[in-house]
């Protein structure tokens, strides 16, 4: 009787290292199914907001440097975005009262000029946020021109393609 009790306990343990080694067979063929990164799929653009958002987690936009005060006829609200020609940039400007317009655009000859709505009445501040696209030579740079003088201005810097300009009148 104590020889059959060690063939039992070696055909369970038989048994016990066979459902493991199909578990591990099982296992390894799920692994190179999932795994299998034979198929080339292109990079999918995130939205402005994601880009944004993502902003804070490290790349620190240029500093903001205020050059001067609106007049008090000021009206006309302009974000200005200029730089090398054939710069791709995205971005949003727009004011705390009227909301961000996204903008996604190359730089041509001149540079690129974005009215700002404010209904001759209060509209806040005025914020852009733009980013090169693709890393190109030269500097990014945004204004913000209130009855056509520079009121707010900023610059990328070698260590970020991030530009924010911000005013308030």
């Amino acid at each position: 009787m104590a020889r059959r009790g060690t063939v039992e306990r070696f055909l369970i343990w038989c048994g016990g290292l066979a459902i493991l080694g199909v578990l591990a067979v099982v296992l390894l063929a799920l692994g190179a199914i999932l795994g299998n990164s034979d198929i080339d799929v292109d990079p999918i653009e995130e939205p402005i907001e994601e880009i944004l958002d993502g902003q804070d987690e490290g790349d620190e936009p240029a500093q903001v440097q205020p050059v001067g005060m609106a007049p008090n006829n000021a009206s006309a609200l302009v974000v200005r975005v200029s730089g090398p020609q054939g710069t791709a940039y995205s971005g949003t400007y727009g004011t705390t009262h009227g909301g961000k317009i996204p903008v996604d655009d190359i730089l041509g000859v001149s540079s690129a000029e974005y009215v700002i709505d404010t209904g001759g009445g209060a509209f806040g501040a005025v914020n852009a946020v733009f980013q090169k696209n693709q890393p190109v030579p030269g500097m990014l740079r945004a204004e913000v021109l209130s009855a056509g003088e520079v009121v707010a201005e900023g610059s990328t810097s070698e260590e970020s393609d991030w530009v924010e300009v911000t005013w308030s009148p």
